[in-house]
Formats: C-alpha cells, sequence, structure tokens
C-alpha cells in the first residue's frame, strides 16, 4: 500500500557523514532532497550548546526542516542507573532535551530505558529505578506538551521485548509512549505480532534493517527484516507518523544516502515521495 506518511531521518546520519559541525551544510543538503523530517540526536558533547542549538534552529528554518522528535542523548545517560546521584543526573539530561524539543517545535523525546549490559540479579531493581525516572519524566513532559517515547532495544537492555515494555508502559504513571525500533525489537520477534503488542502506544518509529544477528543499521532491504509485515502493521494500527530512518550506508556521503532511503522507502514502505 503507497503512503503519504511523511519521510525523515535521524541528524546521527547528518553528523556521521559531515562531522560534529554539520547543521547549515547539512541541511541544504537534505532540503535539496525529498525528506523534509529530522529527529536531533542529542550528542552527549553538543547537547548543552545553546550556540549550536540556536543554529541548528535558524538553518532548518532557513531550509524548511521540520523536528518531528528528539532523541536524549545516552552512553553516560542511564535513567535506571542503580546509583541514585547518577539516576537523576540522567533524569536532568532527558529534561534538557525535552527543554530542546520545545525550543525546536519537536513533540516527542525518544529516551532508551538503561544501557547495558544488565545481568539477572540486577534486572528488577533496574526496572524499578527506571519506573521511578519515567514517572518524573512524564510529569515533566506533560507540563511541556511533549510526549516520552521508550525505545525498544537490543541484546540485555531494558525494554528489550514487547512483554517488558508493555510491563513498562502499564505500571508507569503517565503518558508514555513507544518509539518502536524495527532494526532492534525484530532480532527477536516477529513484526506483526510486537507491533500489535505495542499499538496503542507506539508514537514514532526507528526504522533501518538488521541480518538477524545484531542490529545494523542499514537502509531497507539490504537485510532480513519483513517490510510487507512492517507496513501491513503500520497500516492495521493506523499510524500516520514519519516514516523515521536510522540508518546509512557507510561508503555513501549525505546527499547519496539520503537518495538511497528515500528509493527504499518508495520500494519498501510505499512512500510515495
Amino acid at each position: 500500500m503507497s503512503t503519504q506518511r511523511p519521510l525523515g531521518v535521524s541528524t546521527s546520519l547528518l553528523g556521521n557523514c559531515l562531522g560534529n559541525d554539520w547543521p547549515e551544510e547539512a541541511l541544504a543538503t537534505l532540503a535539496a532532497s525529498p525528506i523534509r523530517h529530522i529527529e536531533y540526536f542529542c550528542t552527549e558533547e553538543r547537547f548543552r550548546d545553546e550556540e549550536h542549538i540556536g543554529r541548528l534552529k535558524r538553518s532548518a528554518a532557513e531550509h524548511g526542516i521540520t523536528f518531528w522528535s528528539v532523541h536524549a542523548p545516552f552512553g553516560a545517560t542511564d535513567i535506571s542507573q542503580l546509583d541514585e546521584n547518577g539516576r537523576t543526573e540522567s533524569v536532568e539530561n532527558v529534561v534538557r532535551a525535552l527543554d530542546i524539543a520545545k525550543q525546536l517545535g519537536a513533540g516527542i523525546v525518544v529516551t532508551h530505558a538503561s544501557r547495558e549490559p544488565i545481568d539477572d540479579e540486577q534486572r528488577r531493581p533496574r526496572l524499578v529505578q527506571c519506573v521511578r525516572s519515567l514517572n518524573e519524566l512524564c510529569k515533566r513532559a506533560s507540563q511541556r506538551g511533549i510526549l516520552i517515547a521508550l525505545e525498544t532495544l537490543p541484546r540485555t537492555c531494558l525494554a528489550n521485548r514487547s512483554s517488558e515494555m508493555r510491563w513498562i508502559l502499564d505500571i508507569v504513571d503517565g503518558d508514555l509512549r513507544v518509539c518502536y525500533d524495527v532494526n532492534h525489537i525484530t532480532l527477536y520477534e516477529d513484526v506483526g505480532e510486537s507491533l500489535r503488542a505495542l499499538r496503542d502506544r507506539i508514537a514514532t518509529l526507528h526504522i533501518s534493517d538488521h541480518d538477524g544477528v545484531d542490529e545494523r543499521h542499514w537502509i531497507p532491504g539490504r537485510g532480513v527484516i519483513d517490510w510487507p509485515g512492517f507496513l501491513g502493521g503500520l497500516d492495521e494500527m493506523g499510524y500516520e507518523g514519519c516514516l523515521l530512518h536510522e540508518a546509512m550506508a557507510k561508503d555513501q556521503d549525505l546527499a547519496g544516502n539520503l537518495a538511497t532511503i528515500a528509493q527504499a522507502a518508495k520500494e519498501n514502505l510505499g512512500w510515495q515521495g
């Protein structure tokens, strides 16, 4: 089925192709492509740099680029930390991402539930800390008119299966949503079943392909993901949001990546262009 859903990319692609100081050149290249939506990825190095955020906002306005979402930092940021000081600092980092989203006009902030590895003994206490953090973040997101979307993650991370994500969604006190990362969750679960399990809470997507062994962040069509099943699941749930890509071909420059993503979206996701 063809779709009018807008096509988007994470700015992690822009930075990977052009380096850390990317806004004007990258958004000019983006404006010359058919892609007009972005997710701003908060790197630990730059997300408190007000001059950088200002340049980003001005350049996006100049080139007609829309901020669909903001991705909170991860790495040092881990809202499931058992150390209370670390957990509190991580929550404040996500709050900073909420403020950036408000400044840029994005309606969604994507965050990770945890870092990894997490062993069986730590899993329950880390889930408790994660829920505490999400209770705080949902309240602060609501105050700003923004949604928090928890990303489906791979390997031993929290929220690595639809059942655990569902448990978190049901226990958190607030309007918590899901970022359905097809490159992560379909390593372990059928795409249709996982979409149906989370369909009432999915607010945004991360789209890329994998090889059936681990996440690869390939452009759709290179790997083994069931794209007809994915598209059918989106149609079934009535998803009308952005087809947001976290994908790249390392052997291509930015313009080449954007063109390949757009063509792959036509072939695999029913995107009309």
